[in-house]
């Protein structure tokens, strides 16, 4: 029997590709064409295809939440994970659990095999996106380190609430502090941490797996 797909993939150049790839393959049938994450789940609710495959970064729908809605569904859609995402979204998608991921940069046969594993219930990731999500992880780790080891409780505390976007007076009253203290443990902050201000330490925050 032949695997039903529905591709989903925000520029129709790409998705045109993607299909015809399957449409000369008599092992696959394509059940529908998706360029943004609503329609996706749908042509997945009506169509229930064996496997999904689909972008991470897409309009209306994550890939990230089309592939948890596709779980809910109970249908037995299998998810496969084709994108030039960032590491930081591929790593949410292992987390998660997907069944597929495959880079952008691999070949046909690659996809092809891939598709081919999850339709049968195995796992299959692309070994180089998994080692650069694991090499992502381990040097945020380490900078998370960094931040703890450098910063005292009191200043991590403060730097946290700025991150949650507290305005100075807010902090003072919740820490039981002076508003100076709050400034005081900013400017220790920053200084520790080699920024200029606020807005800078949110980015240095979420950039190292603080948020």
């Amino acid at each position: 029997m032949s695997i039903s797909l529905v591709i989903a993939d925000p520029h129709p150049m790409t998705l045109l590709g993607i299909s015809k790839i399957f449409q000369n393959n008599p092992a696959f049938e394509i059940k529908g064409l998706a360029h943004d994450g609503d329609e996706a789940l749908e042509a997945v609710t009506t169509c229930h295809p064996d496997v999904l495959l689909t972008e991470l970064c897409m309009p209306k729908r994550s890939g990230l939440q089309l592939f948890q809605d596709v779980q809910h569904c109970g249908n037995g859609t299998k998810t496969v994970i084709f994108t030039s995402a960032a590491i930081s979204e591929v790593m949410k998608a292992i987390d998660l659990g997907v069944a597929g991921l495959v880079s952008k940069d691999k070949g046909e046969e690659y996809l092809t095999l891939c598709l081919q594993k999850v339709s049968t219930g195995q796992q299959w990731l692309d070994q180089d996106l998994a080692t650069s999500a694991v090499n992502h992880m381990v040097a945020r780790q380490k900078q998370n380190g960094k931040i703890t080891a450098v910063l005292t409780p009191r200043e991590l505390s403060v730097a946290k609430m700025v991150l949650e976007g507290w305005p100075n007076k807010r902090i003072a009253t919740k820490l039981f502090l002076s508003e100076g203290t709050v400034k005081l443990h900013l400017h220790h902050i920053y200084k520790k941490l080699d920024i200029t201000g606020r807005m800078e330490l949110v980015l240095y925050m979420q950039k190292n797996g603080m948020a």
